[in-house]
């Protein structure tokens, strides 16, 4: 089995029709499952666990919110081997209203990165206009010092909610981070078109 570290391409799905709580699972190219990820409903703070498999025995990330109910949500990531934390996001609240944006930081809460939807125009057809969703949404993570480019897009699909994963070879940025805020998008963000 690979390691969910060690790859630049990868994809998160979800199932539309999750009653109580989403299931994503994070799978290789090839279908073969790295992660799995159960999101309890009707959370007021948000506990997010990525666990090996859907056996739920091995936890590898804990995405942990700062704040109950928080417009500009904060949410920090830990490694759940080593208990460290490894960084973050902050949700810019006003500017996600109409195109999501996030800020990625550090453990010392420096910012280190930013996560952007694609357009403001695509966005605001998604949000506004009937049949708005069935435009696929499209980030790119922007990290200081670097010109590369990181891709979350969806896969357009009506069954299930799918994010690809693109992280240039060589690139800089904590693989455990892009997971991460991967699996925000897919459970925050995907649950508001769901």
């Amino acid at each position: 089995m690979q390691n969910l570290w060690t790859l630049n391409q990868y994809r998160v799905r979800k199932k539309f029709w999750a009653v109580f709580g989403a299931k994503l699972f994070i799978q290789d190219l090839n279908g073969e499952q790295l992660g799995f990820c159960k999101q309890k409903a009707f959370k007021l703070k948000e506990d997010i666990r990525i666990f090996s498999d859907d056996t739920l025995t091995n936890e590898l990330l804990a995405i942990k919110a700062r704040n109950v109910i928080d417009f500009s949500a904060s949410f920090d990531f830990f490694d759940a081997t080593t208990g460290e934390m490894i960084g973050g996001a902050k949700r810019k609240g006003l500017k996600s209203l109409l195109r999501d944006s996030w800020i990625l930081y550090n453990p010392q809460g420096h910012e280190i990165a930013n996560l952007i939807e694609d357009s403001a125009g695509k966005a605001f057809i998604r949000r506004f206009m009937p049949f708005g969703g069935l435009i696929p949404q499209k980030f790119h993570i922007e990290m200081h010092g670097t010109a590369a480019h990181i891709t979350i897009h969806q896969a357009f699909n009506l069954l299930f909610y799918k994010l690809m994963v693109d992280i240039p070879p060589d690139h800089p940025i904590d693989k455990r981070m892009v997971a991460a805020i991967t699996i925000l998008i897919a459970a925050i963000e995907g649950r508001q078109r769901s």
